[in-house]
């Protein structure tokens, strides 16, 4: 699928890129920095930069494999392209079946990669989830547990790693979850008013660069960086924040309504676009209004919805394409690519738009691992694998020495056998509670932020879940905390009940609609399965 071009047409294009490179350098330029990102809060109005509109055609992947590629999957020395995708949906892929041509690109890699189809997040917040992958932990065992954490000064990450073995250590990202102080501004122009919410102090460790590079944009920086590097190795992470809502914001006008369902015109089409303030009110095919008043929000309303998710997947996907294009043939051949989510979303599936739990379609992710000295045919690990396993995996691919004390394992014998261990399982934190951090957003009303506050600050409150292949086991450990401090429960005047148990046969239930655990419980795969989780909840109480 590779973009063809006449030479003139590649200098306009590599022209207008410069152009606007220089105007996002400009803007975010006292944003480099080496230990704490201190951003500025972004102007009123997104510019996006246009990606080419030339639609994509086959490109010759043949010419990423180094002359020495063998069947061992070890690149010595090899740069290191980490792609992160915040709130990814693998199943918006249309190589996954999703019937809009989102992302070309991305199925590409899948096409061309070894890819990870069972790749569970750890949390379903992006600070908790994204310092699992990096410090190969489990975020009650790193400490890193909400937007306020710290990291451990005494726990390792993966960037620290690669900066120590001589790497070239640089982030760009438009996340600003991961990457600025949160407490300055939030992303939709509101601040959030609490001081001390800045995780990117801690993302920032063993970068030689950081750059946040403005609200939900492209990362578009990343092409001339990478052209203009001449000494190896280097590591460069990139953090899409794209996709997340406001769904599509970001995307050029012409673009946005490109699958919008034809002749839109309901309740949503003067709202837009899809903030947080107007999506968290959404809950259970009801929109609460800040009048006390409710609507039903109707299929259409639905299908606009995941229609501007679906077109910034699309957006993004096609800077990717633009990315890897842009990659000279000895870049490519001395580059280890890997493309992850970060976490999901739910899009209506469970009543709401968002990340607010642990099911599937907030933690089950997807993982590619495009190795140029591994010659070998695509391959599909549908095994479980988990976050924690990226950093073990990165460095074992590189030849270099493996953290300490991580959960995670080096995925490398999985790529080399074509297959994941049948029987592994992965952990899953609910932490902190969604309320948690919104209540200290802005804007949210004040009788709901004055009635959970003394309760929240009592303590860091979670559920915790195992996954394996076909069960989905969730001990709600913070049910009686969350019947209290519950936002949809503010909203709908109704208290939010959980059982202590939750149990989804992912066989036939991947969306996790119904709860099996009273008929399941006794069978030997689901106790052994409550005991391994019991016995993890002990081990780090």
């Amino acid at each position: 699928m590779r973009r063809t071009r006449s030479g003139t047409e590649r200098k306009r294009l590599v022209a207008a890129l410069l152009v606007a490179n220089l105007g996002v350098v400009a803007a975010v330029g006292v944003l480099w920095w080496k230990r704490s990102p201190s951003p500025e809060p972004e102007p009123a109005a997104v510019a996006p930069i246009a990606v080419a509109p030339t639609p994509p055609s086959q490109r010759d992947w043949s010419r990423r494999l180094a002359p020495d590629a063998n069947s061992h999957p070890t690149c010595d020395g090899c740069n290191v392209l980490l792609i992160a995708l915040d709130i990814f949906r693998p199943d918006h892929l249309p190589c996954a079946g999703h019937p809009v041509p989102t992302a070309p690109n991305i199925c590409e890699m899948f096409e061309h990669g070894v890819v990870f189809d069972t790749f569970m997040a750890h949390a379903y917040q992006t600070p908790i989830a994204q310092m699992a992958d990096f410090t190969g932990r489990y975020p009650s065992r790193s400490g890193f547990v909400s937007f306020a954490s710290q990291l451990d000064p005494s726990v390792p990450t993966l960037p620290e790693q690669l900066q120590q073995a001589g790497y070239h250590t640089v982030a760009m990202g438009s996340s600003f979850e991961v990457m600025a102080d949160m407490s300055s501004g939030d992303g939709e122009r509101i601040p959030f008013v609490r001081e001390g919410l800045n995780p990117g102090v801690s993302f920032g460790r063993g970068f030689d660069r950081f750059v946040y590079t403005g609200h939900r944009n492209l990362p578009t920086d990343a092409i001339p960086w990478m052209k203009a590097q001449t000494h190896s190795p280097w590591m460069l992470w990139l953090v899409f924040g794209t996709l997340h809502w406001p769904y599509g914001v970001s995307v050029p006008p012409a673009d946005k309504d490109r699958f919008d369902p034809p002749g839109y015109a309901g309740r949503l089409k003067s709202k837009l676009p899809l903030t947080f303030r107007l999506l968290s009110r959404i809950y259970q095919g009801q929109l609460y209004r800040e009048d006390g008043q409710s609507r039903p929000v109707e299929a259409d309303d639905h299908a606009l919805i995941n229609a501007r998710y679906d077109v910034g997947l699309w957006y993004v996907d096609r800077f990717i394409g633009e990315l890897v294009d842009s990659m000279s043939d000895d870049q490519l051949q001395s580059t280890l690519i890997v493309l992850y989510g970060i976490h999901g979303e739910d899009l209506g599936e469970h009543g709401y738009y968002g990340h607010y739990d642990i099911f599937d379609v907030e933690t089950k992710m997807a993982m590619v691992v495009l190795d140029p000295s591994l010659r070998s045919g695509p391959k599909r690990i549908s095994e479980v694998t988990e976050g924690v396993d990226l950093a073990p995996t990165v460095l074992d691919l590189l030849g270099l020495p493996p953290m300490p004390h991580t959960d995670g394992q080096s995925l490398v014998p999985a790529i080399v056998a074509g297959h994941g261990d049948p029987a592994r399982t992965a952990i899953i934190e609910r932490v902190p509670l969604w309320e948690d951090i919104f209540r200290h957003k802005s804007g949210m009303p004040a009788d709901f932020v004055s009635n959970v506050t003394a309760r929240l600050d009592q303590g860091v409150w979670r559920d915790r879940a195992i996954r394996s292949q076909r069960y989905k086991l969730i001990h709600r450990t913070a049910r009686a905390v969350e019947r209290e401090v519950s936002w949809y429960g503010f909203l709908t005047g109704v208290p939010v009940e959980r059982p202590e148990w939750e149990l989804y046969d992912l066989t036939v239930d991947p969306t996790e609609q119904s709860n099996v655990y009273e008929t399941h419980a006794h069978t030997p795969e689901v106790r052994a399965l409550q005991q391994r989780l019991t016995d993890w909840e002990a081990s780090v109480r």
